[in-house]
């Protein structure tokens, strides 16, 4: 019973631990939607430091084309920040790779999106 109290005292704040801001993105889509927008522009407005612009795609056409994708939807996100004036040296774009996904496993929305994190 301790063993279950510790592991609930300490591991609860990291699994509670929000998700941070990102932008969704429709199936092969690069476009910024009216939320994106206003959340980059919420960012801009706020951020003081450094950002890293993080680019996922869900796994469909194999690593090279879906890195691709998730690449310009991070350079998409990128380049708004920069017209909204965030310098340009404060911008740090990567790309995660695909996760393997079962074959009949359901594909979320969540897997095609740009985070947006403070570095």
């Amino acid at each position: 019973m301790r063993a279950l109290f510790a592991f609930l005292l300490f591991a609860t704040p990291a699994l509670a631990q929000p998700e941070p801001p990102a932008c969704l993105f429709p199936r092969r889509d690069v476009a910024l939607d009216a939320p994106c927008l206003a959340l980059l522009a919420q960012i801009a407005r706020g951020a003081t430091g450094d950002l890293i612009i993080r680019g996922f795609a869900q796994e469909q056409q194999g690593p090279r084309v879906d890195g691709l994708i998730s690449r310009r939807r991070a350079e998409a996100v990128a380049a708004e920040l920069r017209r909204l004036g965030v310098a340009p040296e404060r911008l740090r774009v990567t790309t995660q790779p695909t996760e393997q996904r079962d074959l009949y496993s359901r594909v979320s929305s969540h897997d095609r999106r740009v985070e947006i994190l403070a570095d």
